[in-house]
């Protein structure tokens, strides 16, 4: 069932098709992806073979593999997803990475943008001594991020603002993190169908040059970020350039460009002045 599921679907163009069969029938038979390995000589139930098809065929019309399943995996932990928010990227566990390493003891974090909640919960998990408040636009979005905080234990340490980047917050936050959508007009028309069909437009771009969300930001930057506190963004590729230029001229210093695991300039860390 796994390389047939496979042929067909590395014959509409899927990269990974074994890898994605083996986790959609997985998810047809309510089952870890490793417990398919080793109940490969198993039947399959006529019903569980039926939802096995349902999701091959949605996976044959571009849905991602995460959306068909409803939850994809984050820094070890499994974040429900549903048409609201953008689907996390493994590209963005470099944020928590390297926000982990800027957090003080008993910090305050802000995260800009909370979609599924991945990267503020994500610190919360792993930092029990502190606290975090996350600010969307989309009043699904946050009701998911409750929904995700509330499953992975965190709820107590979090809170949720409906608002836009220059909305008013109970700061001052010792770390700021943000995966705003930076993707310009113009290459919209060129994503791949899994991210243009099925990623919320207001999460993939602000219009433009790509680049508003972090002007809006970086303006209302000082009345939220305490004097000495760190904010970093993710961008995308070739961006780089453009959104430290702009870190440097909202007055933050100590800049740090990092690379994600494909080697690309995918995220970037600044200090504000004391």
């Amino acid at each position: 069932m796994i390389r047939e599921a496979a042929q067909r679907l590395a014959a509409a163009g899927v990269e990974n098709a074994p890898r994605d069969a083996r986790l959609l029938l997985a998810h047809a038979l309510g089952a870890e992806p490793v417990e398919v390995i080793m109940r490969e000589n198993d039947s399959v139930d006529i019903v569980m073979l039926t939802a096995f098809e349902e999701a091959i065929q949605r996976r044959l019309c571009g849905e991602p593999v995460s959306r068909i399943r409803g939850w994809r995996e984050f820094y070890g932990r499994r974040f429900a997803v549903t048409p609201a928010v953008l689907d996390p990227r493994p590209e963005t566990e470099l944020l928590v990475e390297q926000g982990l390493k800027r957090l003080d003891q008993a910090g305050r974090v802000l995260d800009l943008g909370i979609g599924s909640g991945c990267i503020l919960v994500s610190i919360l998990a792993e930092r029990p001594d502190a606290v975090g408040m996350g600010l969307d636009i989309s009043p699904a979005a946050l009701a998911l991020a409750r929904h995700n905080a509330n499953a992975l234990g965190v709820a107590g340490r979090a809170t949720f603002i409906e608002g836009g980047w220059g909305h008013a917050l109970p700061g001052p936050f010792d770390l700021a993190l943000s995966n705003p959508p930076y993707i310009s007009e113009a290459e919209m028309a060129g994503l791949a169908k899994d991210v243009r069909a099925y990623d919320p437009h207001i999460a993939l771009t602000p219009g433009g040059d790509g680049l508003d969300s972090y002007r809006a930001i970086l303006r209302a930057m000082p009345a939220w970020l305490r004097p000495g506190g760190c904010i970093g963004f993710e961008f995308g590729i070739e961006q780089a350039g453009a959104v430290t230029m702009l870190m440097r001229q909202a007055g933050l210093t100590n800049i740090d460009v990092h690379r994600d695991l494909a080697g690309i300039q995918r995220a970037a860390f600044g200090r504000r002045a004391p």
